[in-house]
């Protein structure tokens, strides 16, 4: 089994924000940010040299929390830096996105690291269309037509147009063409139905985000069933499971600081204003608004005020064995972590991954 180090590059003082979305940019003071994101730099260089195999990134928008909002830039500085580990875009919000663009990136960041790159679609949580002022309604039409666009950009060898309900181009040509052909492994990071099948269907691998192992395993048995039907099965590195982590010394440690966090964190998770929230998800779906479960999509949101669901908590047997779990119960070959819990510091996280790389990752690897 790998292990991914997601490189959120979080902003230091973000355990001072409100538990908002989204922060008000008077919040942030230049200097502290160029220092969090050399500090993230820092604890990307870490990851790899301690055995991480993987290191993402992914998209969001409007927070300091996961301040990455235009991914391919930071996976671009971090592959100056890190030259072994993959290069995992996971994921860009591609509704968000237009996907040429998108293709020319993912073409040029494979060949700024030489055929290291794993692509991720994600279709982001209704807070995210905002951003560009997006029709929620159209998110899942988007992500579709999207994906199906970005793999003809990378495959086709020659010009082509696109007509589309959602995209038109009169020619479409991009350079420079992937290092890996025909083109970098794809994961779709997703719950629903249409879009798992999507990516058995196209034999592109699936990625999970935040939720407990016996809901995961649910969604990855109808994965490899479609895999089967389309003729087809996945590889270990195919199935992703991204989760939260607080890795302490012993048990007790993560216990204790599990508790506080606990005691001290708001009664709901991020707040936005309810009837722009709502709106958007009537948009979306027609059902009555529920922001614990909309914001389940995103690190941000499940993170944040939220302790209960941090995935993985506990001393580096215990760890070892929640991960376990996912690789026993969904097939989870690859196990992508997010450490900067709003209330731990650089130094706990570099502390962590020398932790997790020297105790936690000779135990997975074995899998």
């Amino acid at each position: 089994m790998k292990a991914s180090y997601l490189g959120a590059m979080g902003y230091s003082q973000r355990h001072k924000f409100p538990a908002t979305w989204p922060i008000p940019p008077i919040y942030h003071d230049p200097e502290t940010s160029v220092q969090s994101y050399q500090e993230g730099i820092e604890e990307c260089e870490f990851a790899e040299e301690m055995g991480f195999d993987w290191i993402s990134f992914s998209e969001h928008h409007y927070s300091g929390r996961i301040a990455t909002g235009t991914p391919s830039v930071m996976a671009a500085a971090v592959a100056e830096r890190c030259k072994k580990a993959k290069i995992a875009m996971l994921g860009l919000l591609l509704p968000l996105n237009n996907p040429v663009r998108a293709a020319e990136e993912f073409g040029l960041l494979d060949n700024l690291t030489n055929g290291r790159l794993i692509i991720g679609f994600l279709r982001g949580t209704p807070n995210e269309d905002q951003t560009y002022s997006v029709n929620p309604a159209e998110g899942r039409g988007r992500l579709l037509e999207g994906m199906d666009l970005v793999r003809k950009a990378l495959t086709e060898p020659q010009p082509f147009s696109w007509e589309g309900r959602y995209y038109q181009f009169r020619t479409v040509s991009v350079w420079p063409r992937p290092v890996q052909q025909p083109m970098p492994p794809v994961i779709v990071a997703t719950r629903s139905d249409d879009t798992v099948q999507y990516a058995a269907e196209h034999q592109w691998g699936l990625g999970i985000s935040f939720i407990p192992v016996d809901q995961m395993a649910q969604i990855t048995e109808k994965y490899r069933n479609w895999c089967q039907e389309a003729g087809w099965q996945p590889t270990p590195d195919q199935v992703l499971y991204r989760g939260s982590i607080y890795l302490a010394e012993t048990d007790k440690q993560a216990e204790d600081w599990f508790e506080n966090l606990t005691a001290s964190r708001p009664a709901s998770p991020i707040a936005m204003r309810p009837t722009v929230m709502g709106a958007v998800q009537a948009a979306r779906t027609g059902e009555e608004f529920d922001l614990r479960n909309q914001i389940a999509g995103s690190a941000q949101g499940d993170i944040v005020g939220l302790a209960p669901r941090l995935s993985f908590v506990g001393g580096p047997d215990s760890i070892a064995k929640q991960i376990k779990a996912f690789h026993d119960q969904c097939g989870a070959g690859v196990v992508d972590l997010f450490f900067q819990q709003p209330s731990v510091d650089h130094r706990t996280v570099m502390k962590e991954i020398e932790l997790f790389g020297k105790e936690v990752l000779p135990q997975i690897k074995e899998l």
